[in-house]
């Protein structure tokens, strides 16, 4: 098991390093007020939340899958179902998170054109 629970840290590790590491830069080298910025948080927020819960439900799906092989796998099918849809949501608000992000960096570099012109 605790090869199965160092395998999905490093399925999500990517993903919350860059997350954090956004998070980081947008902290230390934007102003507060500066156009695009909280639409960048908030998606690099949403993207730090949606790994985090990814992490659960695969740790979630592993302990499903351990006590279901111990126990005969009578309900098995169900429960992994409903961690396949969990994840598959957390996927979709990882993207959202990431379009966020894209958007306030567009914003910021209309602002940032506006201003040069």
């Amino acid at each position: 098991m605790p090869t199965q629970l160092l395998t999905m840290l490093a399925y999500q590790l990517p993903e919350l390093l860059a997350a954090s590491l956004v998070l980081a830069l947008l902290r230390i080298r934007t102003r507060t007020g500066a156009p695009g910025r909280r639409l960048a948080v908030a998606g690099a927020l949403v993207v730090l939340l949606a790994s985090l819960l990814r992490l659960l439900a695969s740790l979630g799906q592993g302990w499903v899958l351990a006590r279901g092989m111990a126990d005969g796998g009578e309900s098995l099918g169900t429960w992994l179902a409903l961690y396949s849809a969990a994840v598959m949501l957390f996927a979709l608000a990882s993207a959202v998170g990431l379009a966020l992000l894209g958007w306030g960096a567009l914003r910021a570099i209309s602002a940032a054109g506006a201003r040069a012109a």
